[in-house]
């Protein structure tokens, strides 16, 4: 698989201008300058034309250019991405053009521009140029968010001045959480650990879940709300009951059943009828005394059984402690105890006895451990179902409560109205305003959890968590050799000195192993910005050789911003280019050769890698330095990016 480098950016100009900075593909590229001439415009301008939802280009370079481009180049395919620059004031520009093929000319202006497009329908473009996204035409999927995109690739591709030697951020855009969240979810599929169906079904899986949560939460919240309703409506019939205006409820009766039967209710003649019998609210307070009682038996049982785990799980410890110590004994081979003194070798059974002894013990353990684990799965059973017969019993009493509510209320208001029928016409109004309340509210469609749940099954029988976790670790494996190869060949001070480096994808992070102790090293341990740089460069190769490895749909490109910042810190932005020309050196300036020495050697020895060094210092001396340099923008020459003459924007 060819890998894509860029043969050029351009820009151009309100009066058909172009500027154009070419690189050589598959080698070593530098560009050195005095600060401001618009070398780190470089990054921002591939960033833009790979669909970056903001314009971050300088506002000099806006207020002179109306257009930018970049010509991708993979073997004799070509690519030719351009976008509108939008005028200063303005965030961004949706209007791009994509056109792929070979021997593509550059447009002379925006007219020239071939496939012109939205800002969405490009990347999806350059994604399928660069092979990101193996799930063919599915509209669900491909509109489903957290998919990898192309705007997920440059992390790897850009060693930014945010990133070269921070010590809390690994990768460009990992500083942003709005996008640190996609770039950690989408890594493995970067690192061929899985493909993007794998990816989109694990996604799935998880908002599925999440939705049975809700909806199981809604249900219960639901469920509770009705059994208010069914709670006031059998309070209501029970009173009607009493006044011989409708049968016993039932107690498996539904809601909707229960509301039926007070519709009917309400619809009754009043007619005369006899008072509230005493003898029902003796029996309700005898159900009661009976209700407590019980409570009390299964709140008692409850607690032995609970202090009976507690009790077995302290024991469990304990026995596994000790079975983890006898342990120890099975590589004495108790088995082949001599029956003689190791010392004198006189004839003695001692030490068969205690070696029969040891096993023994060791027998007794392990059958004390197999009793608990074969015991405290029983109590944890019966504690929940003891839990379920409190519930039960308090549900019951809270209805119990409600009848012996319902009689002392009837009762009052039966002494309170004169007549009878007075008191049935009252229940009949509390009714009728009861049943217009109940179909006031509103009654949400419940959704069918079984075919929730099936759905969760089905993408749980196709995610294997278990082999995507072996392959992330073999792939974390690998990178991390490649880092701790390549770290290796970089100046560093202690304690980063002939230590490893170990990459983790998970939040990502690298961890420095250090030689002499093996202690364990975060990031902000090592404490300077030489290891700090030296650590990013390692990472940066070591990822791209990954890539390149795999072939991961990740263009062979990787663009270094300023690796001399760490070793010459007093650089400002008035400052021209630093020229190194030989003679007396000291640390910094070797140590500098060093990380030149590494690009162009594992430039050299990587297919299809296209390193983009942005650089303040220029090496006069060295012949491979002065080669790759493609272009020089000095205070003397008066060169930049974007020249000075050009003509401003009609629409500033």
């Amino acid at each position: 698989m060819t890998r894509w480098n860029i043969a050029t950016i351009f820009f151009l100009g309100v009066s058909g201008q172009r500027r154009e900075v070419s690189f050589v593909p598959n080698a070593m590229n530098i560009i050195t300058g005095a600060s401001g001439t618009g070398k780190s415009t470089l990054i921002k301008a591939i960033d833009y034309c790979l669909g970056s939802s903001k314009c971050e280009l300088p506002a000099h370079v806006r207020r002179r250019s109306i257009a930018v481009g970049v010509k991708w180049v993979a073997g004799d395919t070509e690519m030719i991405v351009g976008r509108i620059i939008p005028p200063v004031g303005q965030a961004t520009s949706t209007r791009m053009f994509t056109a792929a093929g070979r021997n593509l000319a550059l447009p002379d202006g925006v007219d020239g521009f071939d496939g012109a497009t939205t800002l969405e329908a490009a990347k999806a473009f350059i994604e399928r140029a660069f092979g990101i996204g193996d799930v063919g035409g599915d509209p669900d999927v491909a509109s489903a968010g957290g998919r990898a995109t192309v705007r997920l690739v440059t992390p790897y591709l850009f060693v930014t001045k945010e990133v070269i030697y921070s010590e809390s951020t690994l990768l460009h855009g990992l500083e942003k959480a709005d996008k640190a969240r996609d770039i950690v979810a989408a890594l493995p599929y970067f690192l061929r650990v899985t493909d993007e169906a794998s990816a989109m079904d694990e996604r799935r899986l998880r908002q599925l879940q999440r939705a049975l949560e809700k909806e199981e939460a809604r249900q219960r919240s639901r469920a509770a709300a009705e059994t208010m309703l069914k709670q006031r409506a059998t309070s209501l019939l029970e009173e009607a009951r009493r006044l011989e205006l409708a049968a016993p409820p039932s107690v498996e009766a539904t809601e909707a059943s229960l509301l039926a039967e007070l519709k009917t209710v309400s619809e009754t003649q009043l007619q005369a009828s006899a008072y509230p019998s005493e003898g029902e609210l003796g029996a309700l307070n005898r159900r009661r005394r009976e209700i407590l009682s019980e409570l009390v038996v299964v709140r008692r049982r409850s607690q032995a059984t609970r202090t009976a785990l507690r009790e077995a799980t302290g024991f469990q410890g304990t026995v596994a402690r000790q079975r983890d110590k006898l342990t120890l004994a099975e590589h004495l081979h108790l088995d082949g105890i001599a029956g003689s003194c190791p010392v004198c070798d006189a004839p003695s059974e001692r030490g068969r006895e205690m070696a029969a002894a040891l096993q023994q013990t060791l027998t007794n353990v392990r059958a004390e451990s197999v009793a608990v684990d074969r015991v405290r799965p029983r109590l944890v059973e019966h504690d929940r179902a003891l839990d379920e017969e409190i519930g039960r019993l308090n549900a019951e009493l809270r209805r119990i409560d409600d009848q012996i509510q319902t009689w002392l209320r009837q009762s009052e208001e039966t002494r309170r109205l004169a007549d009878l029928g007075q008191l049935r016409a009252h229940l009949l109004g509390r009714i009728s305003y009861f049943l217009e309340a109940s179909v006031d509210e509103p009654r949400q469609a419940t959704r069918d959890l079984a075919v929730l749940r099936g759905e969760i099954a089905e993408l749980e029988a196709r995610v294997d968590r278990e082999a995507k976790e072996i392959k992330l670790n073999r792939a974390e494996s690998k990178v991390s050799q490649f880092a701790s190869e390549a770290l290796a060949a970089l100046p560093t001070v202690a304690p980063c000195i002939g230590s490893e480096l170990d990459f983790s994808s998970r939040r990502p992070e690298v961890t420095v192993i250090e030689a002499d102790s093996g202690a364990v090293l975060r990031l902000p341990d090592v404490g300077s910005d030489q290891n700090y740089l030296a650590i990013h460069i390692a990472l940066s190769f070591a990822l791209q050789r990954y890539f390149e490895a795999v072939n991961a749909p990740v263009p062979g490109l990787l663009v270094l911003d300023q690796i001399s910042r760490p070793y010459f810190p007093k650089s400002g932005e008035d400052e021209d280019e630093a020229e190194i020309s030989g003679g007396e050196e000291d640390e910094d300036v070797q140590a500098m050769r060093r990380h030149i020495d590494f690009l162009f050697a594992e430039t050299a020895c990587r297919k299809g890698l296209q390193v983009l060094l942005i650089e303040h210092a220029y090496f006069a001396d060295d012949p491979r330095y002065v080669a790759a340099t493609r272009e020089r923008w000095t205070r003397a020459s008066g060169r930049a990016l974007i020249p000075l003459n050009w003509p401003t924007r009609g629409d500033q």
